[in-house]
């Protein structure tokens, strides 16, 4: 599957389609686009919709930003759905900070990938 990146940026980003869930409670997401970030190490979530999904809290965790500024953040468990795969169990950050979902490597290093940036396009491998 093809993804265009997201022109809104400047320069335009690599963009997916993701829905995250919680089987325990039958709830899930809608549609959301998650950036690609190959530089993050976990993957962020605006806290909003894991509230809204009532993801189990997993405990906490210190967070450390591009900046060098260090916060503590809650872990929240997971399933995380592209496409037709589903990555069962996923550990990822509660951000009370930002409204944008940022998928980390702890995502990306589960995911066969392509950034064509001439192209502008993210392809998706099954």
């Amino acid at each position: 599957m093809k993804y265009a990146y997201d022109e809104f940026y400047f320069p335009a980003i690599p963009i997916l389609q993701i829905r995250l869930s919680t089987p325990e409670w039958n709830l899930q997401t809608t549609d959301l686009p998650a950036i690609v970030d190959t530089g993050a190490d976990a993957t962020l979530v605006p806290l909003k919709y894991l509230l809204d999904i009532e993801a189990t809290i997993g405990g906490r965790n210190r967070l450390r930003s591009q900046w060098g500024e260090r916060r503590e953040v809650n872990l929240y468990l997971v399933d995380l759905e592209i496409e037709q795969a589903i990555l069962p169990g996923i550990w990822v950050i509660g951000d009370e900070l930002s409204d944008e979902v940022i998928l980390g490597r702890n995502v990306l290093n589960r995911l066969r990938l392509l950034l064509d940036g001439p192209a502008g396009k993210t392809t998706l491998y099954e």
